[in-house]
C-alpha cells in the first residue's frame, strides 16, 4: 500500500467512525437557541458536551 492509498483509507475511516465535533456557537445555530439557553443546557448537563479549556465541544449526534 503506497502513501496515497493509505491516506485515502484513513480519510474514509475518519468519515465513517469519528464524530463530528461542534463548538457551542455552531450548536446554537443548528438548534436555533440563544447564548444563555445554550450555556444553561451545557452547564446543566442536558446537552452532553466536554469542556476543553474555556471552550465547549459537542458531537453532532448529541445536538441531533
Amino acid at each position: 500500500m503506497d502513501h496515497s492509498e493509505y491516506r485515502e483509507a484513513l480519510d474514509a475511516y475518519k468519515q465513517e467512525r469519528l464524530p463530528v465535533v461542534l463548538t457551542a456557537a455552531e450548536a446554537m445555530d443548528l438548534l436555533g437557541v440563544g447564548k444563555n439557553t445554550m450555556y444553561r443546557l451545557l452547564k446543566s448537563g442536558e446537552l452532553p458536551a466536554v469542556r476543553i479549556g474555556h471552550s465547549w465541544r459537542l458531537t453532532l449526534e448529541a445536538v441531533e
